[in-house]
């Protein structure tokens, strides 16, 4: 049986569009503890333009990840 470790941080990413045609990413990530939620990270990635929302929105997604990666480490 392969179990799940469950971590308290989740990602959330908004892509913004700045102009028509220019979009830039943003991600926050949120700890989830004793029933309560605080964010320890909201981001916004402007200076990484993106012609569209769906490459913004991975581009945070990816950059997001990678920022709850290291928190989660021990």
């Amino acid at each position: 049986m392969n179990r799940i470790n469950p971590t308290p941080y989740t990602v959330s990413v908004y892509p913004i569009q700045q102009e028509p045609g220019l979009w830039f990413a943003t991600y926050m990530i949120a700890e989830y503890r004793n029933g309560a939620e605080r964010i320890v990270a909201n981001v916004a990635m402007r200076h990484d333009t993106h012609r569209s929302e769906a490459r913004a929105r991975q581009s945070a997604r990816r950059a997001g990840e990678r920022a709850a990666a290291r928190l989660r480490q021990p």
